[in-house]
């Protein structure tokens, strides 16, 4: 009689060889760590949108709680600031005309608006303005103005204002110099042919006035409310 074993083979057959299996395990694997890769992914774009955004609420909300760091002054002291910055110029140009406080020699004040973030609110500052003296000649020739705004450009230069520009229209008949100086404002002087007009402009740094801060219905318009510009006079030689 010829035995068999139990799995159906007979002696002297060879067994049957064991496939090995360590490469379909390993496959689930490698997706999840793919899987987990892709999820750290998605969350980092999508995170990071969120705290920038997060990280401008919170500037913002710190600015518009922070004061705006302007100077306390009244607003006679700057036209007398203003008044004394523009003789000084008038003196450079060495114009022979007096012009006293009036239509071509006046003072007006306007709005200050904060910097940064909460400038996209384009809200004024309470209580703040910014004052303006401004002045201007007719019948100057091109002749007397050119080298007058040559010698301010270089005295205000010396004095530590900052040229921004001093250029003329393609024609040449406009002429413009801007300066400005930190914790000063800006002066501005302009030419043009036509009619020979000349116009000087000194422009403070914003100011905080008491008096409108108590008035909740005050404008920077009020600041120079019963004031007159200084007198330009000519230089004494």
């Amino acid at each position: 009689m010829r035995l068999e074993s139990v799995h159906g083979y007979g002696r002297g057959r060879p067994a049957r060889s064991v496939v090995p299996v360590t490469e379909d395990l390993a496959q689930p694997s490698t997706s999840t760590s793919a899987a987990k890769w892709l999820g750290i992914a998605l969350a980092t774009i999508v995170g990071i949108p969120v705290l920038l955004v997060l990280a401008v609420l919170v500037t913002y909300g710190v600015q518009r709680a922070t004061p705006e760091d302007y100077p306390k002054a009244a607003p006679q002291t700057m036209a007398d600031r203003a008044g004394a910055r523009s003789q000084e110029a008038y003196d450079v140009l060495g114009f022979d005309a007096t012009l006293p406080g009036g239509e071509f020699n006046s003072l007006s004040a306007g709005y200050c608006y904060p910097d940064g973030l909460e400038s996209a609110a384009d809200e004024s500052v309470d209580g703040a303005y910014a004052l303006s003296h401004q002045w201007h000649l007719t019948d100057v020739p091109e002749s007397e103005a050119l080298p007058a705004m040559r010698r301010l450009r270089d005295h205000l230069k010396t004095e530590g204002w900052d040229i921004v520009s001093f250029d003329s229209t393609p024609s040449g008949d406009n002429w413009t110099l801007r300066t400005e100086r930190d914790g000063d404002g800006r002066q501005v002087y302009e030419w043009y042919a036509d009619g020979g007009r000349f116009y000087g402009g000194v422009h403070a740094e914003c100011a905080y006035d008491r008096a409108q801060a108590k008035d909740p219905y005050a404008s920077p318009d009020d600041a120079t409310a019963g004031l007159t510009a200084a007198t330009l006079r000519p230089v004494t030689r």
